[in-house]
């Protein structure tokens, strides 16, 4: 069974810029990822559901071209990367777009290329390397069963 859920994008794949949008819709620049790499795909969070750390679930939408801060994308979830942080382990949700044929197909993290996969990993275990005082690490990934029952958990409040 597919989730569909609303991602608010607050930063485009390929960006350095990390934007953060507020409640009411503002987008405001939060920081430059530090180092020679940029995120590998559209970044934001779920709308009404929360992660580990108190936050909105945040969510990577595969993109084909990269859209902008504070677009809302209709995507359908497909797998979970965790990411171990000072706040413990978090989900990082992984999303395809709704209604664009080329991942029509796509309704599990297995579907996609392994090599994109890595490169999703190798970011969230690099991506704070050159931040003082953050260590973050890939801590593994998980299909569309586990993702599913991680959103319902992160709408529900269930630990």
């Amino acid at each position: 069974m597919d989730a569909l859920v609303n991602v608010v994008v607050e930063v485009p794949r390929g960006s350095r810029n990390k934007y953060e949008v507020d409640p009411d819709g503002r987008v405001r620049f939060d920081r430059r990822l530090p180092g020679a790499f940029a995120f590998p795909a559209d970044y934001g969070y779920i709308r009404g559901a929360l992660g580990s750390d108190g936050e909105p679930l945040d969510a990577l939408v595969l993109m084909v071209e990269p859209t902008y801060p504070g677009v809302h994308v209709r995507a359908r979830v497909v797998g979970v990367f965790w990411v171990m942080t000072g706040h413990g382990r978090e989900a990082k949700m992984v999303c395809v777009p709704e209604g664009d044929p080329a991942y029509a197909d796509v309704h599990d993290l297995s579907q996609l290329p392994e090599h994109q996969l890595t490169e999703i990993a190798h970011f969230f275990d690099i991506y704070r390397d050159l931040d003082p005082d953050k260590e973050v690490s890939c801590d593994g990934r998980d299909g569309s069963t586990v993702a599913l029952r991680t959103l319902t958990q992160s709408r529900t409040g269930t630990p």
